[in-house]
């Protein structure tokens, strides 16, 4: 009877013993596929799995490695690392009984994917922007952002647009064409009642010829440039946010015109922003990026339902022969002319990021498109030049239907009150995914939700 326990006990050692070389074996296993598998690994994936073999002293247990696409193949998002690793342990007890040996054989699969991801970065440019150093803040942190969301391998299959906003928002002149634009005229009336262009001269000095001496008097040239190519906005009216297409059909012109006050040494004139500040399609360089963000000057009003416009018809997969053409103009890389892609497509994520320091307002116009006062004095001086075409109430509305159709699509939304009253705060928290994706925020605060909001980005495109 005492022999029979001994021998209980003695085979429960031998399988004690055979269950940590397991599982020293199986650490060893899971560690190295998993630091195979990792996209920034700049090492053969089966050279990393031999290596952590070796240095656990266990390269004779290691059988077979399997690597996904390849471990000489380059990888764009995704990479699958299999291992399979045997040995033996032997007995001490369970030798009496004819057995000497116990097996160990231990497996594993790691995958890391990077999702294709889809951001529509809404950045406001509004004149209050100026204000406590605004600019300065957002700039930093829109800076962080595109740095964190294109690191490493993510740039291969994540696109930015980035989308300025300020009283309206501008999507260039070649959409501006598919959609139908049409430009105000390029006559005014002057003060005195007679007809003159609608426009004004620009003097510069060319430049010498690469290889040329400059002159020693050079001849300045002027140029005329009507005021209806400064800016390419197009004015969709309440049924346009009725879809979230990109708008087509027909529009005219938003009319080149400011409302408030211009600060000069930050702004530019226009409540539309102007050519130079136009919506970027569907970008992954980095360093392109952050020099458009750094160069960005501010425009008049809030239109944030414009921009949260564009920002979700730039997800849409209907926006796809817009995104061939732009391509074709050399405005989009090549790898994204397949994009947006289908909503359904479950290696496509989409997100928004949406910023604002104000709450939406009425739309006015002037009256009169060409009036030769458009281009110098601010509306609300005016006085009964000005009218209204839209209410705060029906702009926010608008904004709302965005937001809900968004989410209806699966695209995740955050948004960023920043240093912003309460309405647009509110605004903010009602637009937002969930209660977790929405920031208020003030000052240098703008950095750590930008950097939040990418790690989450991040976060959710990779599966290991």
């Amino acid at each position: 009877m005492i022999f029979m326990m001994l021998m209980i006990c003695g085979i429960a050692v031998d399988l004690m013993q055979n269950e940590v070389m397991r599982t020293r074996v199986q650490n060893t296993l899971d560690r190295a596929i998993l630091a195979a598998a990792d996209l920034d690994q700049p090492l053969r994936a089966d050279d990393v799995v031999d290596d952590y073999f070796a240095k656990a002293g266990m390269s004779d247990f290691l059988e077979d490695v399997s690597i996904t696409p390849g471990a000489d193949l380059p990888t764009t998002n995704y990479r699958i690392v299999t291992a399979e690793a045997r040995t033996r342990t032997p007995t001490s007890y369970m030798s009496m009984t004819g057995v000497d040996w116990l097996p160990v054989y231990t497996s594993g699969t790691a995958e890391e994917v990077i999702e294709k991801t889809e951001i529509s970065l809404v950045l406001d440019i509004s004149g209050s922007m100026r204000f406590e150093g605004r600019i300065g803040n957002m700039r930093l942190a829109a800076n962080d952002f595109i740095t964190a969301v294109l690191d490493g391998v993510a740039v291969n299959t994540t696109s930015v647009n980035l989308v300025p906003y300020a009283g309206q928002t501008n999507p260039g002149r070649l959409v501006f064409d598919r959609a139908g634009g049409v430009p105000f005229g390029e006559t005014t009336i002057n003060a005195d009642g007679d007809p003159e262009p609608y426009g004004f001269t620009y003097t510069f000095t060319p430049e010498p010829a690469e290889g040329e001496e400059p002159a020693e008097d050079p001849e300045e040239v002027e140029i005329y440039v009507p005021y209806n190519t400064v800016s390419s906005c197009l004015e969709i009216g309440s049924d346009d946010f009725d879809n979230i297409d990109l708008p087509s059909g027909g529009y005219a012109q938003t009319p080149y015109f400011m409302n408030w006050s211009i600060d000069w040494p930050t702004m530019d004139w226009g409540w539309c922003p102007q050519n130079d500040t136009t919506i970027q399609y569907a970008q992954n360089n980095i360093d392109t990026l952050k020099e458009y963000i750094n160069r960005i000057r501010l425009h008049d009003g809030t239109g944030t339902h414009y921009g949260m416009k564009y920002g979700v018809a730039l997800l849409n997969p209907s926006s796809n022969d817009t995104f061939r053409a732009l391509n074709a103009e050399g405005l989009i890389p090549d790898a994204f002319t397949d994009r947006p892609g289908a909503f359904e497509d479950e290696d496509t994520r989409k997100f928004i990021v949406l910023m604002t320091d104000g709450q939406i307002t009425e739309q006015v116009r002037p009256k009169n498109p060409t009036y030769y006062k458009n281009p110098d004095d601010e509306l609300a001086g005016r006085g009964g030049d000005r009218e209204q075409i839209s209410s705060k109430g029906t702009n926010v509305s608008s904004f709302y239907k965005m937001c809900d159709e968004a989410k209806e699509n699966g695209i995740l939304i955050y948004t960023i009150a920043f240093e912003a009253p309460s309405a647009a705060v509110d605004q903010m928290r009602n637009c937002a995914s969930a209660p977790a994706f929405f920031y208020d925020v003030e000052g240098v605060e703008i950095r750590t939700a930008f950097k939040s909001i990418a790690r989450q980005i991040n976060q959710l495109r990779l599966t290991q």
